[in-house]
């Protein structure tokens, strides 16, 4: 009678681990808490509508939430060292972009991340750059624009997005390539920012900026250039620097590119399941659709593709 009671403990005894290692298996599963997307840029800024958007669809796909949290400081900088000192467990990921990860290490090689730092996700967006006027500006066009400038035989007030940026650059070997005298005055806080609106109280000529900035501040701007070598589907009608003769030459690097990363040592499991959630994601055709004129900014790379863009930049 004992020895059957004791088959019978051992039995039960058995049956608890068995379902209890069940239940610690799927308590384990990736992911079963929230999880933090960084997001370098203010609050309120278009390229955050299109991380929350991303983030809600990824978190149904995931079935749990990714929380969008701006970090904002130091040109982007601050977000990405604080990815890159975060747990590599996939709980916190980040909205890595070109000015803080690739230009910002070459102005300042002691910053405590590089490209080794992350784990590449996906690819999200191409920006491209524009020179940007009020829209009081008498030029309409590039070549206009040169003219006045040389007449005013000035050295203009050249408002840049971020001091140590790709559209800094970029826009300043245009800004020499067409013969113009500037000084160059950066802001941060992204192309849509301060450098805009400097514009608009005349204490800047002109500004680096990003094509959605016409319809964030409609009717108060304008677009004169694509700094661009070729046209981009987001503005297909605006010329680009090849348009007025300069070839600028940088390819894709002359785009303001973000995407998504993890810090670099997550998991391999982890990394598959983000990286085929978030491909499926934003190359699903009502994704883009859902985002409106910003879908057109959506430029997907697969991990490989967009790793290897961090060394073409």
């Amino acid at each position: 009678m004992i020895t059957n009671r004791k088959k019978a403990l051992a039995l039960m005894l058995a049956a608890t681990l068995s379902i209890g290692g069940v239940a610690s298996v799927a308590h384990d599963e990736y992911p079963d808490k929230p999880i933090t997307l960084l997001f370098p840029w203010a609050p309120g800024d278009p390229f955050e509508a299109v991380m929350r958007t991303l983030g809600e669809r990824m978190g149904k796909e995931l079935g749990q939430p990714v929380v969008i949290t701006s970090t904002v400081g130091a040109g982007g900088k601050k977000a990405t060292a604080a990815a890159a000192k975060a747990d590599a467990d996939g709980y916190t990921l980040l909205n890595n972009w070109v000015a803080p990860q690739i230009a910002g290490k070459l102005f300042d090689p002691d910053l405590p991340y590089d490209n080794s730092s992350f784990a590449p996700i996906a690819g999200v967006l191409a920006i491209p750059f524009t020179i940007t006027v009020a829209e009081s500006h008498p030029s309409n066009t590039m070549p206009e624009f040169i003219k006045w400038a040389k007449a005013e035989g000035k050295t203009l007030n050249y408002g840049v997005c971020a001091p140590q940026s790709v559209p800094r650059l970029v826009g300043e070997q245009f800004m020499r390539s067409a013969g113009l005298e500037f000084n160059p005055i950066p802001f941060n806080g992204g192309c849509m920012g301060d450098n805009v609106t400097g514009l608009l109280n005349g204490s800047l000529d002109v500004s680096v900026s990003v094509v959605p900035a016409t319809r964030v501040m409609e009717g108060q701007v304008k677009h004169l250039l694509l700094l661009a070598d070729e046209s981009h589907p987001v503005a297909p009608g605006l010329p680009t620097a090849a348009d007025v003769g300069i070839n600028i030459g940088w390819g894709a690097a002359a785009l303001g590119w973000g995407g998504l990363v993890a810090p670099s040592g997550a998991p391999d499991d982890v990394l598959a399941k983000l990286r085929q959630v978030s491909a499926d994601i934003l190359q699903d055709e009502a994704f883009i659709a859902e985002l409106g004129p910003l879908g057109k900014l959506i430029d997907y790379a697969s991990p490989e593709d967009f790793e290897a863009l961090w060394s073409e930049t």
